[in-house]
């Protein structure tokens, strides 16, 4: 009984920490434009760049005297496969 107690209390957990996303389609050839009015309207400034490979660029930069990590990562929109064998999940 404790078992069953306990597995339910960990899915209930996992099901009201999942935040429900809704993407906004940006217009072809517009992409550069919203990522510069995210960095701007995060007061995101005097950065150093490093480009870790191909797909993956990692900033050092400065907001209102404080250090920020910023990373711009393409990651490949792979199938999702529900299958339930196994279960994630991440604090």
């Amino acid at each position: 009984m404790i078992k069953i107690i306990i597995i339910l209390f960990t899915l209930i957990i996992i099901c009201l920490s999942n935040k429900v996303r809704i993407y906004e389609r940006i217009p072809r050839n517009y992409v550069a434009e919203a990522i510069y009015y995210f960095v701007e309207e995060n007061d995101i400034n005097d950065c150093f760049s490093y480009r870790e490979d191909y797909e993956h660029l990692l900033l050092k930069c400065l907001r209102d005297n404080e250090l920020l990590n910023v990373e711009i990562t393409i990651n490949p929109g792979l199938k999702e496969n529900y299958n339930f064998k196994r279960l994630s999940y991440v604090i």
